[in-house]
C-alpha cells in the first residue's frame, strides 16, 4: 500500500516538474547559488584570509569592475548563439524549439549564467554598504565566472550537435519510448482510470508521431528520411508488444484522438477502433500511407519501399502477438499501398513501386502462413488475385504493367510453396491453388488472341513450376488439378498447338538459370527459374496422358475449337 502511494506521488511529482520545468529549473539553480553563497560566508570569513584582506583593501574596486561586463557578455553570447542556431535549424527541422525548451542540460546552463549575473549585480549594490559581502565576490568572480566561461564553448558545441537532424530524431524517439515504458508502469494502471489522464497521455503519444511525420516532410536528405521511417516503425512495434499490459481504459477514444488530423475523416470508425484497441497503430499506419504516397510523387522509390517494409514488420509483430484486428488493419493498409502504387504507375508509366510493394506484402502473408492464420492467409491471397486481374487490364494500355502480372503470380506461387511446406490443411491448399489457377482465366480479351497466348505462356510457366514442386513433395492430386485447368483453358487453340505450347514452356524452364543478367530492386533472382525442373519428364508424361484421355473422351471438341479460333469473328472485323 505504501509503495503504491509512493509511486503515485513520484509520478505526480514528475508530471508537475515536466509541466513547469523551466521555472523549477531556475529556482533550483538559484537555490544552489544561495547555498554556495551561504557556505562561503560561513566557512571562509575574509578576516582569516590575510592575502584576500590585503588585496581587497588595496584594490577594492578593481576586483569587481570587470565582472559585470563579462557576465553580461557571456549571457548575450550564449543567448545570441541559441537564437541564431535554433532559429536557422528549426526551418529545416520542425519542433526543434519545443525539444530545446525541454532539454534539461541547456536549461541548467542558461539559468546558471542568469543566476550568476543577478548574483554579481546584488553583490555590487550591497558591497558599498556592507563589507561582509567581500568574500562572496571571491565566489562569484573567481569560482562561478570561470566555470561559466569554461563551459561556454562545450555548451555551444553541444547545441550545434543537438540541432543535427539525426540527433533530433533520436531525441524524439527516445522520449516516446520512455512514455511507452511508463504506460505499463504499475502505478500508471490506476492513474489511467482518469479520462483526463488518458486524454493527456494519448495526446503526448500522438505528438511524438506527428513530430516524426513533420520531420519526414521537411527534411530533404534521404538518410534522415529513412531514419524517421525506421523510428516510426520501431515505435509502433514496441507499442504492439506492450499493448496487452496496458489498462483497458487507455483505449477509449478521447477528444485528443477525435481532434487529431489523421482521424478527422474516420468519425464512423471510432466505435470499431475503440473495440479493437488499434487507435495508435491506425495513427501510425495512416502516417505510413501518407508518407508512401508523397515519396512516390517525389520519385523516392527506395524510401517508399522502406515504408512497405516497416509496415510488413509491424504486421509480423501483430502476428506474433496474435492481434487479429491489427492483422486485418495491416492487410487493408497493404491493399491501400497497392492502390496508391497502381495510380502512380499509370500516371507515370512506372512499375517499380508495385514491384517492391508486392514483395513486402508477400513477405507479410508468408509470416501469417508460418503462424497458421488460415483465414487471413486466404483473404490476402484472394486480394492478390483481384489486383493481378486489374493490373492485367491496365497492361493492355500501359506496357510497363505487363511484367507486374508475372511478378504478382510469382509471389503467389512462393506463398503456395510456403503453405505446402508448413502442411496447412489440404482443403486450404486446394482452395488457394484454385485461386492461383484463376489468374489465367481473364475473360473479355479473346479478340487479342496473340496477346492472350503470350500472356498465358508466362502464367502457365508459373503453373507448371508449381506442378513440379508438387511432384517433388508427392502431391499428385494437386498436379492433376493444374493439368486439368491447363486443358480447360487451352481448348480453343487445339490439341496440337496446346502440346507445342507446353513443350516450349518446359524447355524454357529447363534452360532457365537461377539468376537474371540484370539487377533489380530486390536482386537478380530469375522469376522464370524452377528448382524442381528435374521433374519435367514426369510432368510431361502426366500431361500427355491427360491430353490423350481428353481426346479419346471427346475427340472433336479440341479440334473444332482450334478451327473456330482461325476464323475471324464479327468483333475481329470491326476491330
Amino acid at each position: 500500500m505504501k509503495s503504491d502511494r509512493y509511486l503515485h506521488f513520484s509520478i505526480g511529482l514528475d508530471s508537475f516538474f515536466r509541466k513547469y520545468q523551466s521555472g523549477l529549473t531556475f529556482l533550483f539553480v538559484l537555490f544552489c547559488v544561495f547555498l554556495a553563497d551561504l557556505f562561503f560566508s560561513t566557512f571562509i570569513p575574509a578576516n582569516k584570509i590575510p592575502v584576500l584582506e590585503t588585496f581587497l583593501k588595496s584594490q577594492s574596486r578593481l576586483i569587481i569592475d570587470f565582472a559585470p561586463e563579462i557576465w553580461l557578455t557571456l549571457l548575450g553570447l550564449v543567448l545570441g548563439t541559441l537564437i541564431i542556431v535554433i532559429s536557422i535549424a528549426s526551418q529545416s527541422t520542425p519542433k526543434l524549439i519545443d525539444l530545446y525548451i525541454s532539454d534539461q542540460t541547456s536549461l541548467l546552463y542558461v539559468w546558471y549564467i542568469t543566476s550568476g549575473s543577478v548574483h554579481n549585480l546584488f553583490l555590487q549594490i550591497e558591497l558599498v554598504n556592507n563589507q561582509a559581502y567581500k568574500v562572496n565576490i571571491l565566489l562569484n568572480t573567481y569560482v562561478m565566472l570561470p566555470i561559466a566561461l569554461l563551459l561556454a564553448i562545450p555548451y555551444v558545441l553541444y547545441i550545434l550537435r543537438y540541432t543535427k537532424t539525426s540527433n533530433v530524431i533520436e531525441k524524439i524517439f527516445a522520449d516516446n519510448m520512455i512514455r511507452l515504458e511508463r504506460l505499463i508502469h504499475p502505478a500508471n494502471q490506476s492513474l489511467l482510470e482518469s479520462s483526463k489522464t488518458v486524454a493527456s497521455y494519448q495526446h503526448r503519444l500522438f505528438e511524438s508521431l506527428n513530430q516524426l511525420d513533420d520531420l519526414l516532410e521537411y527534411v530533404s536528405f534521404k538518410e534522415p528520411k529513412g531514419d524517421v521511417i525506421n523510428k516510426m516503425g520501431e515505435t509502433i512495434r514496441s507499442y504492439i508488444k506492450i499493448k496487452d499490459q496496458v489498462n483497458p481504459t487507455f483505449f477509449k477514444i478521447s477528444p485528443s484522438i477525435r481532434n487529431d488530423v489523421s482521424f478527422k475523416t474516420m468519425t464512423g470508425q471510432f466505435d470499431d477502433i475503440e473495440k479493437e484497441r488499434t487507435f495508435y497503430e491506425q495513427k501510425g499506419y495512416r502516417l505510413f500511407g501518407n508518407a508512401y504516397l508523397k515519396l512516390l510523387d517525389k520519385d523516392f522509390f527506395d524510401l517508399a519501399s522502406l515504408c512497405a517494409s516497416e509496415l510488413a514488420s509491424c504486421g509480423k509483430t501483430a502476428i506474433e502477438q496474435k492481434d487479429d484486428p491489427l492483422i486485418n488493419a495491416t492487410i487493408i493498409r497493404f491493399n491501400t499501398f497497392l492502390r496508391f502504387g497502381i495510380k502512380h504507375g499509370l500516371r507515370n508509366g512506372e512499375a517499380r513501386n508495385l514491384y517492391n510493394a508486392i514483395f513486402h506484402y508477400s513477405d507479410f502473408i508468408k509470416a501469417m502462413v508460418h503462424q497458421r492464420f488460415l483465414q487471413h492467409t486466404k483473404k490476402s491471397f484472394f486480394y492478390l488475385k483481384i489486383y493481378v486481374s486489374e493490373i492485367y487490364r491496365h497492361s493492355l494500355k500501359e506496357p510497363s504493367f505487363a511484367f507486374l502480372v508475372d511478378v504478382f503470380t510469382w509471389e503467389m506461387k512462393k506463398i503456395l510453396v510456403e503453405v505446402s511446406k508448413h502442411e496447412l490443411p489440404i482443403s486450404l491448399q486446394e482452395e488457394l491453388l484454385d485461386i492461383f489457377l484463376q489468374i489465367d482465366n481473364l475473360a473479355g480479351f479473346e479478340q487479342d488472341l496473340d496477346h492472350k497466348r503470350r500472356f498465358n505462356q508466362n502464367i502457365r510457366l508459373f503453373h507448371i513450376a508449381m506442378a513440379l514442386y508438387y511432384l517433388r513433395v508427392d502431391k499428385k492430386s494437386l498436379v492433376e488439378a493444374i493439368i486439368e485447368d491447363i486443358l480447360e483453358d487451352h481448348q480453343f487453340i487445339g490439341a496440337e498447338a496446346l502440346g507445342q505450347d507446353i513443350i516450349a514452356i518446359c524447355k524454357r524452364l529447363e534452360s532457365s538459370s537461377p539468376t537474371f543478367w540484370e539487377d533489380t530492386d530486390r536482386g537478380n533472382a530469375n522469376l522464370y527459374f524452377s528448382e524442381d525442373k528435374e521433374f519435367l519428364p514426369e510432368f510431361i508424361t502426366m500431361f500427355n496422358k491427360h491430353l490423350n484421355h481428353a481426346l479419346a473422351y471427346n475427340p472433336s471438341k479440341l479440334q473444332n475449337k482450334a478451327k473456330d479460333s482461325d476464323q475471324p469473328t464479327e468483333q475481329d472485323d470491326e476491330t
